[in-house]
């Protein structure tokens, strides 16, 4: 953002680029710090069986593009705007110079750039060609984290059990309880729409039940039987389970997340949200005040996609269960793209409460210094930016 004055060095981490700020503490939905969850691990129970990749930190950003959406040829450029359109939100590795100190600077590693293998077998010895023992493992790991839109610990736990890898309960951090929870809510949206594209009558326990368990194992022939009813292809059931109950975590997800969201847009629009010593950056008055109508339109702009993905299911749902089963069956054959767009919007609402509250800790009733307050801007900006750039060094 231009028009603001350059912030003072700080002593411990000089010139740390938002962009790296986000990575190390932009949330767990888009960062997942494998160098610090490896910490007491015994080698046999590391997330890679190649060491060096423990010492990295996977991270999340979006690479939405409206030119994606009407592509006719088949050039590799082409191609690579399909796969973006596909999976919007992409994932890469940032490897520290050191790793006592992280944030000191580093590079990074875009899992779906055109350099991807050469760089892993540059810098860690996988060989893609010749891949053997550990450095398949580990490709098959750096993949399954790739197929989802965040890194929330519910959502990498049943991915890697779809894939059937064999992960420490250390690396995804969900207690007993609240998976449950979340199980019992998406079976619980899931199960009426089940019974009515079946007929499987209320009280009728055995059979919805290996129903319900289809929803979490797709290669269940249940699963095949649901998906069919909808006229989806078989291939697909694995993607479209996935992206439904996706959408339903995400619900639950912003269920938690609301009122912060809320709390947080109502302190950008009062009084409070204005910098202790405004006094002392009068000329940068104006530029300030643009900067927090713009975050607030981001914000917004994050909000209307949910309301509107949500609106929607809850429409198709609604018409569904009245017999008219099209508007569902449409739902299902986007719900992907839908999927994709909704991690997005919840992982950038995240970040950008676990960011206010790690900002307001330093608040004088609830108000923050100017440089402070900008620092605090960039990283929403950061945060809810819907096209990041690949930086090589950081």
């Amino acid at each position: 953002m231009n028009g603001f004055p350059r912030g003072r060095d700080k002593k411990k981490n000089e010139n740390v680029s938002p962009i790296l700020e986000q990575i190390m503490t932009g949330g767990s939905s888009v960062s997942f710090n494998v160098l610090q969850m490896s910490h007491g691990i015994e080698p046999e129970n590391l997330l890679f069986q190649t060491s060096a990749l423990n010492n990295c930190i996977i991270f999340k950003y979006p690479n939405f593009d409206d030119k994606s959406e009407s592509l006719d040829d088949d050039d590799g450029d082409t191609l690579n705007l399909r796969e973006a359109a596909a999976r919007p939100i992409e994932t890469a590795l940032y490897v520290p110079h050191t790793s006592a100190t992280p944030r000191a600077g580093g590079y990074g590693i875009y899992l779906r750039g055109k350099n991807y293998r050469p760089l892993l077998q540059e810098m860690f010895g996988i060989d893609e060609q010749n891949p053997q023992g550990g450095a398949l493992h580990d490709l098959k790991v750096l993949d399954a984290i790739d197929s989802i839109p965040s890194l929330d610990a519910f959502l990498l736990k049943i991915c890697f059990e779809a894939e059937r890898l064999s992960i420490d309960s250390r690396y995804l951090r969900i207690n007993e309880d609240e998976e449950m929870q979340i199980r019992h809510m998406i079976g619980g949206r899931i199960e009426p729409i089940i019974r009515k594209a079946l007929g499987i009558p209320e009280g009728v326990g055995p059979r919805i039940e290996r129903f319900l368990q289809a929803i979490w194992d797709p290669a269940m022939p249940e699963a095949r039987t649901f998906v069919t009813a909808f006229g989806i292809e078989h291939a697909e059931a694995d993607l479209v389970f996935g992206a439904w109950k996706g959408i339903t975590f995400y619900e639950y997800q912003l269920r938690r997340l609301a009122p912060n969201v809320r709390s947080i847009v109502k302190w950008l629009k009062s009084p409070d949200c204005l910098p202790i010593d405004l006094r002392s950056h009068k000329m940068y008055e104006a530029n300030l005040l643009m900067y927090i109508e713009r975050v607030g339109k981001q914000i917004e702009g994050a909000l209307n996609d949910i309301r509107a993905i949500l609106a929607d299911y809850e429409n198709c749902f609604r018409t569904f269960m009245d017999g008219s089963p099209e508007p569902f069956r449409e739902f299902l054959r986007n719900v992907r793209k839908k999927y994709w767009l909704m991690g997005y919007c919840i992982s950038a609402l995240n970040s950008l409460s676990h960011t206010h509250n790690r900002f307001m800790r330093n608040a004088v009733n609830k108000r923050l210094f100017f440089e402070v307050m900008l620092d605090m801007l960039r990283q929403f900006d950061v945060a809810l930016d819907r096209r990041r750039e690949q930086r090589m060094a950081f």
